[in-house]
């Protein structure tokens, strides 16, 4: 069985923290796979910046102490903002918009040929792999 490197999205991560059954239970599957789960900088602020706007120390307790222990944390490099510029150069000729934030978790997965676990489809317009947990995965 092939292992993979998934990096998780901002509504991935917050799925998991309100215990959205779905993405709980592909997550964990993922680790009995031995797959690799990334953390990388653009999710773990973006999630930091939700839980304190919110003030809710349960869910920062569950992100903390039960989620991020089992994801590897990847920060960026400079190489990863020129491929977000490259994407984002590409994206806006074809008349797409991204926010930053995306464009640099799309670059961290294209420099670790990674899957982005994300329930957000713009993903799909770049040239990336992509999986939405919220869905149950079709029978093989």
């Amino acid at each position: 069985m092939e292992r993979l490197t998934y990096l998780l999205d901002t509504n991935a991560v917050t799925d998991y923290i309100n215990g959205l059954g779905s993405t709980k239970e592909r997550l964990k599957q993922a680790l009995r796979d031995g797959d690799t789960l990334i953390l990388c900088q653009p999710v773990q602020y973006e999630v930091t910046r939700g839980l304190l706007k919110t003030g809710s120390v349960r869910k920062q307790q569950i992100f903390e102490k039960e989620f991020a222990p089992w994801l590897i944390r990847i920060p960026l490099l400079d190489a990863d903002w020129d491929q977000a510029a490259r994407f984002w150069a590409t994206a806006t000729a074809r008349g797409r918009q991204f926010s930053d934030m995306d464009l640099l978790i799309a670059a961290v997965a294209a420099r670790l040929g990674g899957v982005i676990v994300s329930s957000d489809e713009d993903f799909d317009a770049l040239p990336i792999r992509r999986e939405n947990w919220r869905v149950t995965p079709p029978a093989e």
